[in-house]
């Protein structure tokens, strides 16, 4: 339909809009959540307005009078909400969330601020040009479920060693992570070890994990790679790598990168070397942080880097390594 511009407008806000009901629902459904997406701007009205009138609902959501009487009808069924009638004036009525609807609305909240979240992800991007911003709003929109990323970020987190099923998903978290940021800047090594970190990686004594979310823990959310340096020793210790660090964008915020990077660091701590290193680039302002927080302190370089965009190497002490 986007070939025809404003033409089709109302068809695609249309089909936006019972895209993002029927994620919305799944999502409900999959929480035990006991509503449905199209009573929300109701029930979060009365929840933060107390008792309404269907005529005082219906104005301030701009909608419809019948609009609002016949959802208030499915609600009341639903048991949640109550209507009042008014001592004075019979012909009145109020509504409000009853207490099945009240816990309703707390069960669901912590899944709203996760929808936020992803949602806000995806309507993140500069343009003047309403076509042009409703356009980029369906690529990101349509491209995954909305569902399922919601999803992975209501289930728990669990980190396991990479397995056979889990590469593709490793090769693609870490090549859209550098299509992101370094689109000019992807090297013959990331390939190399983005493509066959079995080769590239465990047989050479090292160790890739990946985080799982998602029902079932099935969703690759996050991955991290540690590789001994063989060829660098600091007083005159063994010396480890990370790399390969990346989560999911609709993910993140949740801890999942220092889960993994504490992952590394247990195991390096065991495994017994006593200096993790890593390298980073200048302009990923939170990865920085996340490193700084951990210990690792930059410092010059022993060894030119094989990334162009390398521009930061760090480096971490593992006192208490047996």
């Amino acid at each position: 339909m986007e070939q025809f511009g404003v033409l089709t407008l109302g068809s695609r806000l249309k089909r936006l809009s019972d895209y993002l009901f029927a994620q919305v629902q799944d999502v409900y459904v999959q929480c035990d959540i006991p509503i449905s997406a199209t009573y929300f701007p109701i029930l979060k009205l009365l929840q933060t307005a107390g008792d309404l009138s269907v005529v005082e609902i219906a104005e301030r959501l701009h909608l419809s009078h019948p609009a609002v009487s016949k959802q208030t009808t499915k609600m009341i069924k639903a048991s949640l909400l109550k209507k009042t009638v008014d001592e004075r004036d019979q012909r009145r009525s109020s509504l409000a969330l009853s207490g099945f609807g009240v816990d309703a609305m707390l069960r669901v909240e912590p899944i709203l601020q996760e929808m936020k979240f992803v949602l806000e992800q995806q309507v993140d991007f500069p343009s003047q040009n309403f076509m042009d911003s409703l356009s980029l709003l369906e690529a990101q929109v349509f491209n995954g479920s909305l569902a399922n990323k919601v999803m992975d970020r209501l289930a728990p987190v669990e980190i396991v060693l990479l397995e056979k099923q889990h590469e593709d998903a490793f090769y693609n978290l870490n090549m859209a992570w550098l299509e992101r940021y370094f689109p000019n800047q992807i090297e013959d090594e990331d390939r190399a070890l983005l493509t066959d970190p079995q080769s590239n990686i465990v047989t050479l004594g090292g160790v890739v994990w990946v985080a799982l979310g998602g029902p079932q823990a099935k969703s690759v959310i996050g991955t991290v790679a540690f590789l001994p340096q063989n060829d660098l020793v600091i007083n005159g210790a063994n010396v480890g790598r990370v790399l390969k660090l990346s989560v999911a964008e609709h993910a993140q915020g949740k801890g999942v990168a220092q889960r993994l990077l504490s992952t590394i660091i247990d195991f390096a701590k065991s495994a017994g070397f006593s200096t993790l290193t890593l390298e980073t680039a200048s302009c990923l302002k939170s990865a920085r942080q996340l490193y700084d927080k951990n210990a690792f302190i930059e410092m010059a370089s022993p060894n030119k880097s094989h990334y162009q965009r390398a521009d930061v190497y760090m480096e971490k002490q593992l006192r208490d390594a047996l």
